[in-house]
Parts: structure tokens; sequence; C-alpha cells
């Protein structure tokens, strides 16, 4: 059988889904290593450097989770009964929230690696301290 339109859709919203993830592995490890160098007092002014860090971590999070939820929509809009829908059933509103989406990932993916290079970046120069 042949794949359809919205089979191609759903796979890549399920790869999103799976990357998304991984982020948020990766944000739970940041924010351990944040901790950790809270956890050393030898620092002058260790907290508040440390909290940039974290609101910077705190809004990259909301951002995927808000995406995880459009992604869930997404998903369901291209079956009826665990079924996937057919092409012809993909219209205008559908393709326009995938293609969005597409955006969207791509925009919150650079962020991510932003705010994952700077803080690795700010643990770095605090382990050599």
């Amino acid at each position: 059988m042949s794949i359809t339109i919205a089979k191609h859709y759903f796979n890549e919203l399920n790869g999103w889904n799976k990357s998304m993830a991984f982020h948020l592995n990766d944000i739970l490890e940041l924010e351990k290593s944040l901790g950790q160098i809270i956890s050393r007092n030898s620092i002058v002014d260790i907290a508040a450097k440390v909290e940039v860090h974290q609101l910077l971590i705190d809004k990259i999070t909301d951002k995927i989770h808000s995406l995880q939820s459009e992604i869930s929509v997404q998903e369901k809009s291209l079956k009826n009964d665990n079924e996937f829908i057919a092409d012809e059933e993909i219209a205008g509103p559908i393709e326009k929230k995938q293609s969005m989406l597409t955006r969207r990932i791509k925009h919150i993916e650079k962020e991510f690696v932003d705010v994952k290079f700077y803080c690795n970046a700010f643990l770095t120069e605090m382990l050599k301290r």
C-alpha cells in the first residue's frame, strides 16, 4: 500500500515529538548541572547567574510543551476512527497547520540549540573556577 499524505504528515509529527522529547531530556540534564553549580558555594553571586540560565531554559521548555500540544492536535486531525483520512480530505487548514508546525519546529529547535550552547558555555566557565 502506498503512503498517504496523512500517513506522511503523521510520521513527520511523530518524528518531531521524539525530537522534542529528546530536547526535554537535555533540558533536565542542563537543570541538573545548574543545580550542581549552585551547590558550589565558592562562586560569588552564583545563584543569580544560574537563575538567568534557568529562566532561558524555562522559556524554551514552555515553548516545547506548547508545540507538543499542537502536534497532538494535528495528529488527531489526520485520523478518523483510528484510520488515516484520505488524501482528498487533506484540505487547506490541515496543510496550513502542517506548514506552520514545520516553521515553528525549525525556529524552536534553533532557539533550543542556542540556549543549550549558552548554558553549556556558562557551566564550563563556572566549573573552571
